[in-house]
């Protein structure tokens, strides 16, 4: 497949990073068309209904005009979901949390019954139903937006409250600490350190070049291109 100038290809999207907005409509339409030739030779058909389009920016968002492949236009979303993951413009994930939220509360509720205090099953399949089915929706993804708010944490752990409550049969005034002790299982911000840790660890491993340089940046680096400090990306969370 051929790499379009100035673009970055990673599995199923098209990356470019600029300053300038009108660059971008140029770069995407050249990359587009670079793209639909070696498609078009060898017959590999694209789901235009499937294709779209977002600017992330911490910016003022500047209208931008659409784009063009295969003479449809390509608009320009506030939020795109790629691969399970719900991105939105400033990727600050909290629509991607109150999603996953919403879906785990969905399975919990359908669970209730086997995890309640009249269920048969004792608490160490209770638990392990938890972070097979709940759990590992919660932390989808995690490396990836483990540079979210303390908010949204603290929605996480809200939710994976109530359901140790449930297994447990403990009291709503039991403190949280209590909860992880007695029943062995991690606070979510620590549950989700350890896997993105293990990511950044692999990094430098894997052949793909892309994926490598993710994790080749520390704090120091982040200080010195910007004067003041506000940005915060996902290997933050081991600095």
């Amino acid at each position: 497949m051929p790499h379009p100038p100035n673009t970055q290809l990673a599995l199923h999207a098209i990356l470019a990073q600029v300053w300038r907005p009108d660059t971008i409509i140029h770069r995407f339409t050249h990359a587009t068309s670079v793209l639909l030739r070696y498609f078009t030779r060898w017959k590999l058909p694209v789901n235009i209904h499937k294709t779209e389009a977002i600017l992330f920016t911490r910016r003022r968002p500047v209208p931008l005009a659409p784009f063009h492949f295969q003479r449809i236009r390509i608009l320009w979303n506030p939020q795109v979901r790629y691969l399970g993951l719900l991105l939105d413009s400033k990727l600050l994930f909290t629509r991607h949390l109150t999603s996953v939220i919403h879906k785990a509360t969905g399975i919990f509720l359908q669970l209730f019954p086997l995890l309640a205090l009249d269920s048969t099953l004792s608490i160490p399949n209770k638990i392990i139903l938890y972070k097979l089915c709940i759990r590992s929706i919660l932390t989808y993804a995690a490396p990836v937006w483990s540079n979210t708010t303390s908010s949204n944490y603290s929605r996480l752990q809200i939710l994976q409250s109530k359901c140790l409550r449930i297994i447990g049969n403990y009291p709503r005034c039991t403190p949280i600490p209590r909860l992880h002790a007695t029943l062995k299982v991690p606070p979510a911000y620590d549950f989700i350190y350890r896997p993105t840790a293990n990511f950044f660890d692999s990094c430098p491993a894997p052949p793909n070049p892309l994926g490598g340089s993710e994790g080749n940046y520390s704090l120091a680096d982040l200080h010195q291109q910007y004067k003041k400090y506000i940005h915060k990306r996902p290997k933050h969370l081991l600095l």
